[in-house]
């Protein structure tokens, strides 16, 4: 429930996403591949793999422009593989699929990073991609992924939902998680000295606002970007210069 973006609130549709996600997670025990991978990675990718699936079917705006923007820079609609024949953009796609695990393990592994076209992975994404495509034309679509279409930048009266969608794009999100973790890591030798300095009971509020700080200055996605940027590609289909 954490990687949904109206957490703790509950929408009808979670428990779809949940089974979702239990059938990936059991498909992924039952084969053979990327079987090194620890617990921790593999429910952090069977979540990612079941976030870019709802935001695909709510066109929520965060693939869409990712990809989008990847194509114009790069004349490709993910990294590292071309164009196929049967690729739609914005829809489910085999290799959004497998760029999505790429890029989950890539962020949890750091610099042991698996190989984009390690077959292992190929196989395994396919398995995800036909269970997920077995489910697409049904799918119900998970409302609280659809905030581009409900609220304005420039509206005051949208301000705390857009710093909440903000929060969660930036640390929970399918896309940027991967690289805000290691943004946090980073600062952890920060928040162990507020911690040491004013002590457990008075640090929450200080690294509350670390992560304010660091969500709104540190770049973060497979195209690093700052929050205020992505909320502008997502929200008002600006791209940044």
């Amino acid at each position: 429930m954490e990687r949904q973006p109206n957490n703790p609130n509950v929408a009808v549709t979670d428990q779809f996403y949940l089974w979702i996600a239990l059938r990936l997670a059991k498909l992924w025990d039952e084969s053979p591949w990327l079987r090194d991978l620890d617990d921790t990675v593999r429910r952090d990718v069977v979540l990612a793999v079941t976030g870019y699936y709802q935001d695909v079917v709510a066109d929520g705006g965060v693939w869409r422009s990712f990809s989008r923007m990847h194509s114009e820079r790069h004349g490709m609609p993910v990294p590292f593989y071309e164009r196929s024949e049967d690729y739609v953009d914005y829809e489910l796609n085999l290799d959004d699929v497998r760029y999505v695990i790429w890029w989950t393990i890539a962020g949890e592994r750091g610099s042991d990073v698996l190989d984009p076209q390690d077959d292992g992975l190929k196989a395994l994404a396919t398995a995800f991609h036909m269970l997920l495509d077995e489910e697409y034309e049904q799918a119900p679509v998970p409302q609280q992924f659809c905030i581009a279409s409900e609220v304005e930048l420039t509206n005051p009266a949208d301000a705390q939902r857009i710093y909440d969608y903000a929060y969660w794009l930036y640390w929970r999100s399918f896309l940027l998680r991967p690289s805000s973790q290691a943004v946090m890591e980073r600062a952890m030798p920060e928040a162990h000295a507020i911690i040491a300095r004013v002590g457990e009971a008075d640090a929450r509020p200080l690294l509350y606002d670390l992560n304010e700080r660091l969500m709104s200055t540190e770049p973060a996605g497979p195209i690093p970007l700052t929050t205020a940027q992505w909320l502008h590609l997502i929200l008002d289909d600006k791209l940044p210069v």
